[in-house]
């Protein structure tokens, strides 16, 4: 073997592409289970699932020898393709009262799952400041960040109207973890105290003072600032017993499936809210329900600890990165997996309102699952180029 091939070997970060395998088994075995029952244990939903699993490797390990400072280089091509996708879900009649998916034959395009590649290679460009001009100068850092806010603003908020709160949170995330990397810590922690303080203060109304805050949510509906499906989901979140006939059906189902799983859980194809197709949209959003009632606790905590290894060795890449926009990309990608397991399984226990955000490589789907690969491929690369290397055989 040629030495840059053994070279190649040690340095691509093969734990994180076991920890991302290791959690696509755990998809299987619980897209199965949630699916048995309804399609006559057909497992169509688990040979979907692996197909997506096998096209996105497929394209993660072209990422892997594809440079990825490359993919910077011609990002807002990327983006402004994502922003003609972005506005075409319009033409579509809404699924689940969103305007989110283009259908093409047997499979949705989601294109706000695409969007958020696009939008981290965007903002690793800008923030590291690589533009230069024709006399190789690099470009003014205000001039970036002034780009950067029109893109951001122009995207984020076709997103809102579609209305889609779960990826406009998970662009926030991305948007904050840059912050963190990039800002002078004075500055971060300033803006962080303000955002907590904001945050804490809606906490707190929501807990103390739910029905004032309520009364305040419907204020804004009746102003046609808030939406009110929107209105719904936060007081299903506060009051799911309101609703057992809708939205908090699925939140009061979520927690008796987890809760009813206890240590060591009931078994696969053994769970009675599973089996019974009691939690619905259990192979997608709610995929933890699943987890939680026939693995039980610990089954729950392994999964969540291989979580915390795929975001550890995310992290690692950029912390060996060879340059500023590697460090950038991992960190993005690192704080949106981060937001995306904290919603999904908050979402399932009552700790977070509904929004529709899949549970990383374990939610079925395709768009969600080809998304995650892409930015696992690109964090690899990252990996693997902290040193120059050679490519040609």
């Amino acid at each position: 073997m040629s030495s840059y091939k053994v070279r190649w070997f040690k340095d691509l970060d093969l734990f994180l592409i076991l920890v991302v395998l290791a959690l696509c088994v755990a998809s299987f075995l619980a897209i199965s289970s949630a699916t048995h029952s309804a399609d006559g244990g057909s497992n169509s939903y688990v040979i979907k699932q692996l197909i997506w699993c096998v096209v996105g490797f497929g394209v993660m390990i072209w990422l892997i020898r594809t440079d990825y400072r490359s993919l910077t280089r011609y990002v807002e091509i990327g983006y402004w393709v994502s922003i003609v996708l972005l506005i075409a879900v319009f033409f579509f009649a809404p699924i689940k009262g969103a305007h989110g998916w283009i259908p093409l034959g047997g499979f949705a395009l989601q294109p706000s799952e695409f969007f958020k590649v696009v939008f981290i290679l965007m903002m690793a460009k800008y923030l590291a400041n690589e533009q230069e001009d024709e006399e190789g100068r690099r470009a003014d850092p205000v001039r970036n960040y002034l780009f950067l806010a029109v893109y951001a603003v122009l995207a984020i908020g076709l997103i809102v109207i579609e209305p889609d709160l779960g990826q406009t949170m998970i662009l926030m995330a991305i948007v904050g973890t840059a912050m963190f990397v990039h800002l002078p810590p004075r500055i971060f922690w300033s803006i962080a105290a303000v955002a907590v303080l904001v945050i804490g203060l809606v906490v707190t109304a929501i807990f103390l003072y739910p029905d004032q805050f309520l009364t305040f949510l419907d204020v804004l509906v009746h102003k046609g600032i808030l939406e009110q499906h929107q209105y719904d989901r936060f007081e299903t979140f506060i009051y799911p017993e309101r609703d057992l006939g809708g939205l908090g059906y699925q939140v009061y189902q979520a927690k008796v499936a987890i809760g009813s799983g206890q240590l060591f859980g009931k078994g696969l194809y053994q769970g009675s809210q599973t089996q019974g197709s009691w939690v619905p949209e259990q192979q997608t959003d709610f995929i933890f329900t699943v987890i939680g009632e026939e693995l039980g606790f610990v089954g729950s905590v392994a999964v969540i600890f291989l979580f915390f290894l795929m975001i550890y060795r995310i992290v690692a890449n950029g912390l060996q990165a060879g340059d500023r926009t590697g460090m950038y990309i991992c960190a993005m990608v690192g704080g949106m997996f981060t937001l995306q397991i904290f919603e999904n399984i908050g979402m399932s226990l009552q700790l977070m309102p509904m929004t529709g955000v899949t549970l990383p490589f374990i939610s079925y789907g395709g768009s969600s699952v080809l998304t995650n690969f892409i930015l696992i491929g690109i964090v690899l690369n990252i990996g693997l180029r902290r040193r120059k290397l050679s490519f040609v055989s």
